[in-house]
């Protein structure tokens, strides 16, 4: 700009006066103001509002976004072995945690964000009963990107299952997110017993309408009845349709109405059919036209 106005005042009298050379200049400069400020503003607006976006979605607590904010958390080893499945002595049941150490009994595998899996469970405690009875337990939950939670708490006030085991009714808080999820024991503060379990993803679900059969805990190949929960109720059943990952329909069922529960003080009406996941892969069902996320099987 400095260097069109020092050639407008060169200029020869004869081809522009002052007056005229001055609104020129005035002119130019009003004209490129604004170009510059819509290059600088609108990629900072942009920028700005990009931040904002990303930093509200890593505070959210909401489901859909743990796989954001996981990506800007570090992650770490877990190191405790891995929990495995045995029989009771004497007994038909079947319970996850170290022989001789301390087990759960529970119905199949824990599913992220469900209640239903760890609302009712027996822990198992190998020890001198004496020495165990009226202590205070604690049962504390890490993931590999660093998550913490108590998952359960309370008095061991349980009850004699062998010579050498106790006993205790309790429950978990839901795993707030999928994964590997380390388990550490603890009575009156001091650490019991240490492992690792495998936490599957959330139930697949609609708006209306939710799976509490996991696909992953379903046979490939197999026809396999799963139950669909709904606060809907239609006498008619409804409608099921498995996609694959190209949006096309591999089968279509319908799910009669078997019955129906209460939970949290409303009404859930239970759908059940049969369907066949030919392979494993991802997968998404249409439920009387509402679509479930993508989920593996």
């Amino acid at each position: 700009m400095k260097t069109l106005q020092k050639n407008l005042r060169n200029l020869p009298k004869y081809t522009l006066n002052e007056e005229q050379k001055e609104r020129i200049s005035l002119a130019l400069q009003k004209g490129m103001k604004p170009r510059k400020k819509v290059q600088f503003v609108k990629p900072f607006i942009a920028f700005t509002l990009i931040c904002a976006t990303v930093f509200i979605l890593i505070l959210s607590n909401d489901s859909s976004f743990n796989g954001l904010k996981q990506l800007f958390l570090p992650q770490v080893e877990l190191t405790s072995q891995q929990a495995v499945t045995f029989n009771l002595t004497n007994s038909i049941y079947e319970v996850t945690g170290i022989e001789g150490k301390v087990a759960m009994l529970f119905n199949g595998q824990f599913v992220a964000e469900d209640v239903r899996r760890g609302s009712k469970m027996m822990l198992y405690f190998w020890g001198d009963p004496p020495e165990l009875i009226d202590k205070n337990f604690r049962v504390e939950a890490r993931n590999t990107y660093n998550e913490k939670i108590v998952i359960s708490e309370g008095v061991f006030n349980g009850f004699l299952f062998d010579e050498d085991v106790q006993q205790i009714l309790t429950s978990f808080t839901p795993f707030p997110a999928e994964g590997e999820w380390q388990l550490s024991f603890y009575l009156d503060d001091q650490l019991f017993e240490v492992f690792t379990i495998e936490v599957l993803p959330p139930f697949p679900k609609t708006e209306e309408y939710s799976l509490i059969s996991h696909p992953m805990e379903l046979t490939v190949g197999k026809e396999t009845e799963i139950t669909i929960e709904s606060s809907v109720e239609s006498d008619k059943g409804i409608e099921v349709k498995l996609l694959n990952t190209k949006g096309r329909i591999v089968s279509e069922h319908i799910f009669d109405q078997v019955g129906s529960s209460i939970a949290a003080g409303e009404d859930m009406y239970h759908y059940n059919g049969n369907i066949i996941f030919p392979e494993q892969g991802t997968w998404t069902l249409l439920i009387n036209g509402e679509k479930t996320k993508p989920f593996k099987n």
